[in-house]
């Protein structure tokens, strides 16, 4: 930029001075030739209204003003004004050749007719060339010196906003959004800088975005990984589940009937086959509840449901087994809550929980239910968990006891049931050892 202002400068200003050099001493020939002409014509009328012997003093003056010779001639007689070599030399001179203008006059006292010559020097126009010839050298120098400067500044003025968007635009490059262009203009410039800003901002925003959303769908990724890899556990621990009391009921059928051994009494092993059924068929209910809350179109249908009323109607249903088992029940502590839940989930979460804590729970112990603005709370006493099963209540199929046995466990789902349908209400839970037994929390906030 440095260079090519600085040539631009140096060639129009010797171009200028060059058409100065050429052009002014011929317009200042042509000036003075139509003046000249001019003032001669004036001259000649002057001397026609003038006698004979008046004409020396005006042509005198004449050549005096205009710096001009003048010849007289006529009757034999011959006279010149001014400086004779002017008329001598014609046009031998280039530039400031001789004007001269001829005309032939008559005095107002004599009938003879003058031959008037008039001539003007141009030696002021060689002269004017001359020095714009001399002078050029040194204006050369000034020139380039004036140049130099002018580019220097110019380039300087030009090329750092110039420069500065060019890192920036490297920046912008490398997708390197932290910065701001600082170029305060009103020229083309300073729009470009504030496009720039303007075109960072968005960007930045629709970066911030973009990586919001790639984060989003990572996690969206690893948790359809996670689900996946909890359906191929379900359904692995669903098949083995299954595949037990199914191969225990054929063996006991085909024992009925083929009359093998004892099973030839079937009054007496047909009610364990019906129970194997009947566990069998809780089985998969609890299955087809699992797949119809993790299923993509299913919805909540969520109403204002008082909670106490629930837990209520649930401790009368319940009420039969804690007999039966000897366990109090206490509800001693119930707030009136209402909150926006599916009711027959809810219920269901409740009817789960009521269900271990009875189920799991020695005989004399007793079912501590309280429920409060922020949580509803459901304690069974006389029996803690193990540390090493606390982790995974909440997996499908998971039980407590390493034995599995049917008769005192359940189908290990109904923690799981739990644990999904208070995740697709937003509601958290947690289930802790406590100082009497094992405590239920379900936390509305």
């Amino acid at each position: 930029m440095f260079l090519s202002i600085g040539a631009i400068l140096i060639i129009t200003s010797l171009l200028i001075y060059g058409i100065v050099m050429f052009v002014t001493p011929q317009s200042y020939k042509a000036e003075a030739n139509r003046n000249f002409s001019k003032n001669a014509e004036q001259l000649a009328e002057a001397l026609q209204k003038a006698a004979r012997d008046e004409a020396e003093k005006i042509i005198t003056a004449f050549c005096l003003e205009n710096n001009a010779t003048v010849s007289l001639q006529g009757e034999g007689e011959s006279h010149t004004f001014g400086k004779i070599d002017v008329l001598q030399k014609g046009s031998t001179e280039k530039v400031g050749a001789t004007q001269t203008v001829s005309s032939v006059i008559r005095f107002i006292d004599s009938d003879t007719p003058y031959s008037l010559m008039m001539a003007q020097g141009m030696k002021g126009v060689n002269e004017m060339a001359a020095v714009f010839k001399r002078l050029l050298p040194w204006i050369f120098l000034l020139i380039v010196l004036i140049s130099i400067i002018g580019s220097f500044l110019c380039s300087r003025i030009l090329a750092r906003p110039v420069l500065q968007i060019s890192r920036i635009s490297k920046r912008m490059s490398e997708l390197d959004m932290t910065w701001h262009c600082d170029v305060n203009r009103t020229d083309e410039l300073g729009v470009l800088a504030k496009s720039l800003n303007t075109m960072a901002e968005k960007l930045n925003g629709t970066m911030s975005e973009l990586e919001g959303a790639n984060y989003q769908l990572q996690e969206d990724i690893k948790k359809e990984k996670e689900q996946e890899r909890q359906r191929r556990t379900f359904f692995a621990a669903v098949s083995h589940e299954l595949k037990t009391p199914i191969t225990i009921l054929k063996g006991q059928v085909e024992s009925m009937i083929y009359g093998i051994g004892d099973y030839k009494n079937k009054e007496k092993y047909l009610p364990l086959t019906l129970e194997t059924i009947e566990r069998m068929e809780n089985l998969v209910k609890e299955i087809l509840t699992v797949s119809r809350l993790t299923s993509d179109d299913f919805r909540l249908v969520k109403q204002s449901v008082n909670i106490r009323l629930s837990v209520c109607e649930l401790m009368d249903v319940y009420a039969p087994l804690a007999q039966k088992k000897n366990i109090r029940l206490d509800s001693g502590a119930l707030c009136d809550v209402v909150i926006q839940v599916d009711r027959k989930l809810f219920e269901k979460v409740i009817s789960n929980v009521l269900n271990n804590a009875i189920k799991y729970s020695p005989d004399g112990a007793e079912v501590k239910v309280k429920l409060t603005a922020e949580a509803l709370l459901i304690e069974n006493t006389g029996v803690h968990i193990p540390e090493d099963y606390q982790e995974n209540l909440f997996a499908p199929l998971t039980r407590v006891e390493a034995s599995r046995n049917t008769h005192t466990g359940g189908s290990g789902l109904g923690l799981y049931i739990v644990k999904t349908i208070l995740d697709l209400h937003g509601l958290s839970c947690t289930i802790q050892n406590s100082a009497h037994g094992v405590c239920f929390t379900v936390y509305f906030k």
